[in-house]
């Protein structure tokens, strides 16, 4: 099972957002951590998409998705 971290940015430009994506984030992760990390992220002021600055955090969460193989 992979699991990967998402978090969703609001930009300058009313309507636009933009996600960041982690791959195999550790078990422990909180919402805290989370938040922490993208207020950090905004507060830096390091990243300029193309719809502007990171305003706000959206939302965030963990996908976890399976594999079958069909075909050997």
């Amino acid at each position: 099972m992979n699991k990967q971290v998402y978090i969703v940015f609001s930009t300058e430009t009313e309507g636009r957002t933009f996600t960041m994506r982690f791959n195999n984030p550790k078990d422990n992760l909180t919402q805290q951590n989370i938040q922490d990390f993208a207020n950090w992220v905004i507060n830096q002021n390091i990243f300029l998409t193309r719809y502007g600055e990171l305003v706000s955090l959206v939302d965030a969460g963990i996908v976890e998705t399976t594999r079958t193989d069909l075909v050997p």
